[in-house]
């Protein structure tokens, strides 16, 4: 097959139908948008009432229309006039204009097009004239689908069922009465759905398909139509007519008192507007329930009524017969046998007029000739979208190949402006990691100075030999400490050195089992402190001396193993490995522990990068020595791995190396300052029990010689070891000092747990913590806590803390120290004596709630320097002197002592917010009347100046 060519001139000839056809119907548009100026005339000639009048008025606008040859307006004139008189009951005169406004019409009106024939359609159909009216219903059905009238073919098929339903076919109607109804409800056209379901009620209620189901359904369709949410789309002539409806359905459903209560009301609506024709099947209808009921007068009454609304020329005939039937069953029943003659021949005639089954079986053809045609219609109108689908093909692959060109080129002027923002977005970071290198630089020289100024008077003052041991191991701790710090430091330089390329290496003949040992021993006494099971695999030749930057090995080695010594559990195992292979040396840390998250595992070398686990405990880290770890070993030529291995993680880092002979002078390794410490911490004294959790062994040392002189210490590595210690002591301790950041429980769960623990919630506890940002503290708050002190601190504050708990607690169970200045507490001028001490007094959950309510009272009045026992007692519905009792019994404090430590407990709250910035507004928002008094409250309370704080 030859391939098909497409010419330019072929194409044009093709697309300029498309353009015509759209200007025609934009042309249609703007000519079906200004007749509205004229509707107004035409609303009020289908509204008037007055024959006479109506025809006045439409030969005026008649004869305005043929003078200007506007035949369109015309059609719509005459058109309104068949309304016009089929609504004062002129049938007959309504086929007359409706016949006349279709002669006139053009498929430019598609309205006119449509309704006039419809009109036609209904009117022969009331004459009885079965088939013509199909005949004209079918025709127009056909060129509404050829034209794609989707809304104007609804009226057509709704024609069709009425006329079907008419002649007694409800099972022809049925399918068009359903499919007006989908397309209704698919096009959003509430007025013609309404119309639709009417239709449907009306079919499904004729007598050979009216089962109980059927009529049921029938009712409820014509309650939706006549619903208050539709009373909108509704005129007074269509709520009359489906009022009328309904109560025919009450009556096939034997609701005779519905029925005739509607009944009347459709037609009270029908003879306020006129509507004859409407008012004729009213009485109809009533005279078929008085009939049945064998009111025969009141029928007769009803039906002569009726036959005098209109002439029977201008009548439907269906409903014109059904009168003459039910007059004569009428006047049978009251014994008027004259007229009962005349109505029942009159009825005889009419009804051989019509000859349903000639009519019925031409109907039933003109169906079949109309799903003939609409076939081939179908037929054609699939030939023809395959030619206007080539077209549009054509036209829409000239669309994309335009369309195509212009996003051709907007995507490239797209990549050009991004190219050229991610550049100069790269600059600014560039500009942003230099400053930042450059800060951490400048920090760091900073830094130096006051550690050399730290390190240097340590140093000497360890040259004396005049120390107790105690302070020997602090100026030790100074030293060693100051030492970690500068490494700190100096891995900040390294930092920057490493970006600008500037940091070399300086190897330098070190022996390597000396010095591997050297890094093993700087972190026995941590292991140790944890009871970590610490060992050194080895397998290097004593006798092997190498080339190797001894500096930055060991900044390596230390970052691995504090690592490893930070995150391995209480009693767990850090195991050091050294070995050579291949002229490489193998040196590997491995830890027992949940070791690092997948997700963390691409991470952990990046520089700043924090573990992302959600259940992760309180850590600290800065986040750059494995980040140093790495880029130092690659500086070294080599490498470093990590592997999580089931119950922890191993990191190892291959080092190049070059065997040297022994130095004339052997370079000695890092000079290692060991302190040992004992297990157990504190001397046997006979002062309160202390629980301290602390991770870090130095300073569980610091604080150890701080409480030392005055308290006995029991110490846990982290929250975990703490919990399991408390269950395992005979007695309680008076007072826990925990850190925040440990590992696997860090302070705030052991907090937490502590406070929902029955057996241990009357501890006090002070929490140490790092964490200087107010939403830390208010968390501990929160949750509990009694005290907190923010690292560094003075020595005099945490025993001034510490004093102040253990006291507040002893005087909780009956054990409290005098009060000197509260023997006895007048309020009101009542004089009420403390009571008798109860030793051992246990808090219960109903006393705990009470102090919680007592507290929320206090708060509640914050502020207020007047709050009273009086005041409290009343709140609470308790006496003075039982609150009193209360109070004393279950805190051992004085009801003024207890509220004053609510309110220095307020004031902590409102410094930490940090909304307060003099002592004058923090003491009045807690309630004090003067700051000096608040202030030596404040010290007294915990131990430290409230200036200090702000």
């Amino acid at each position: 097959m030859a391939p098909i060519t497409i010419y330019p001139v072929h194409l044009f000839r093709r697309i300029i139908p498309f353009c015509v056809i759209i200007l025609c119907s934009f042309a249609a548009l703007a000519q079906s948008q200004s007749r509205p100026a004229k509707e107004p005339v035409l609303k009020m000639l289908r509204s008037m009432k007055s024959p006479d009048s109506a025809a006045v008025l439409a030969k005026k606008l008649i004869d305005s229309a043929r003078k200007n040859n506007n035949k369109p307006f015309e059609a719509r004139v005459l058109l309104a006039r068949a309304y016009q008189a089929y609504g004062i009951g002129n049938e007959h005169d309504a086929l007359t204009f409706g016949r006349e406004a279709t002669k006139l019409t053009t498929t430019a009106d598609s309205l006119t097009y449509e309704k006039a024939p419809i009109m036609v359609a209904y009117m022969l159909s009331r004459e009885a004239k079965t088939v013509e009216a199909l005949n004209v219903a079918f025709k127009i059905l056909k060129e509404c689908d050829n034209r794609g009238w989707k809304s104007l073919s609804i009226d057509c098929r709704a024609c069709i069922a009425d006329i079907y339903r008419s002649i007694g076919n409800p099972k022809q109607a049925l399918p068009y009465a359903e499919q007006a109804s989908k397309d209704a409800l698919s096009i959003k056209d509430t007025a013609s759905y309404i119309f639709a379901l009417s239709n449907l009620s009306n079919i499904l209620s004729e007598r050979s398909i009216s089962s109980p189901g059927n009529l049921v359904k029938a009712t409820w369709l014509m309650e939706q139509v006549l619903d208050k949410k539709y009373a909108h789309f509704l005129s007074d002539f269509s709520i009359a007519r489906y009022q009328g409806n309904l109560g025919r359905l009450y009556l096939m459903t034997n609701q005779d008192k519905k029925a005739e209560e509607i009944l009347m009301k459709s037609l009270e609506l029908s003879r306020k507007g006129d509507f004859k024709t409407l008012e004729k099947h009213n009485l109809n209808e009533l005279m078929t329930m008085y009939v049945d009921h064998k009111e025969f007068k009141k029928a007769a009454r009803f039906g002569e009524m009726a036959v005098s609304l209109q002439p029977e020329s201008q009548s439907n005939i269906t409903v014109q017969k059904n009168i003459y039937n039910h007059l004569t069953d009428a006047y049978e029943g009251i014994g008027d046998y004259k007229n009962a003659f005349k109505y029942s021949y009159l009825y005889r005639r009419l009804n051989d007029s019509i000859n349903q089954l000639d009519k019925a079986r031409d109907a039933s053809e003109l169906d079949k000739k109309y799903q003939a045609d609409k076939r081939l219609l179908i037929a054609a109108g699939e030939t023809k979208l395959v030619e206007v689908q080539r077209n549009f093909l054509i036209v829409l692959a000239l669309f994309i190949v335009i369309a195509s060109i212009i996003s051709y080129r907007w995507f490239i002027l797209k990549k050009k402006r991004e190219t050229a923002l991610l550049a100069e977005e790269h600059s600014q970071l560039e500009k942003m990691d230099a400053m930042k290198t450059r800060f951490f630089a400048n920090v760091s020289h900073e830094l130096r100075t006051p550690l050399t100024l730290i390190m240097g008077p340590a140093v000497q003052l360890l040259a004396f030999t005049n120390y107790e041991v105690e302070q020997r191991n602090m100026l030790h701790s100074i030293l060693r400490n100051s030492k970690k710090l500068l490494n700190m430091t100096n891995e900040l330089l390294d930092l920057g050195k490493l970006e600008a390329g500037k940091l070399a290496l300086q190897p330098k003949p070190v022996a390597l089992l000396s010095f591997v040992k050297i890094l093993y021993q700087g972190f026995v006494s941590a292991a140790e402190y944890k009871q970590i099971d610490y060992r050194l695999l080895n397998s290097i030749n004593p006798a092997l001396f190498v080339l190797l930057d001894q500096e930055k090995f060991e900044k390596i080695a230390n970052n691995l193993i504090s690592n490893a010594i930070k995150f391995t559990p209480y009693a767990g195992t850090i195991t050091i490995t050294a070995d050579i292979k291949l002229e490489m040396i193998e040196f590997g840390v491995a830890n027992t522990g949940v070791g690092i998250h997948p997700d963390d595992l691409p991470n952990i070398f990046d520089r700043y990068y924090q573990g992302r686990g959600n259940n992760a405990p309180l850590e600290g880290g800065t986040g750059i020595g494995l980040a140093i770890a790495r880029e130092l070993t690659e500086l070294m030529g080599g490498h470093i791995t990590v592997d999580n291995w089931g119950k922890g993680v191993f990191f190892k880092i291959v080092i190049p190396f070059k065997a040297t002979e022994k130095p004339a002078t052997e370079v000695a390794g890092t000079e290692a300052v060991i302190v040992s410490h004992s297990k157990t911490v504190g001397k046997d004294t006979n002062g309160e029990l202390i629980m301290l959790v602390e991770d870090h062994h130095e300073m569980a040392a610091y604080i150890a010689d701080i409480l030392r002189p005055q308290y006995r210490l029991i110490t846990a590595g982290n929250g975990r070891a703490a919990l399991q210690k408390l269950q395992d002591m005979p007695v309680m301790p008076s007072l826990i000092i925990s850190d925040v950041m440990m590992p696997e429980m860090d302070g705030f769960t052991l907090l937490e747990t502590l406070k929902q623990s029955p057996a241990y919630c009357n501890i006090p506890v002070i929490m140490l913590t790092a964490l200087a940002n107010t939403r830390h503290k208010l968390k501990a708050l929160h949750i509990g806590v009694d005290d907190y002190l923010t690292k560094p601190f003075l020595s005099s504050e945490l025993l001034a803390r510490t004093v102040n708990l253990i006291n507040n607690a002893a005087a909780r169970s009956g054990a409290t120290i005098p009060d000197d200045d509260e023997l006895i507490t007048r309020t009101n001028d009542l004089q009420i004596e403390q009571p008798a001490e109860n030793p051992g007094l246990k808090l219960s959950p109903a006393d705990l709630s009470w102090l919680e309510e007592l507290e929320a009272q206090v708060r509640k009045h914050t502020g207020k320097t007047d709050l009273t026992l009086a005041a409290l007692s009343y709140e609470l519905a308790i006496s003075e002197r039982q609150l009193f009792r209360r109070i004393k019994s279950i805190t051992g404090l004085t009801p003024n002592k207890y509220i004053r430590a609510i309110k220095l407990q307020i004031a902590r709250e409102a410094i930490e917010s940090g909304k307060y910035r003099t002592i004058a507004e923090v003491s009045y928002a807690a309630g004090f009347d003067t700051p000096a008094y608040f202030g030596k409250l404040f010290k007294e309370h915990y131990g430290r100046d409230v200036n200090e704080l702000l």
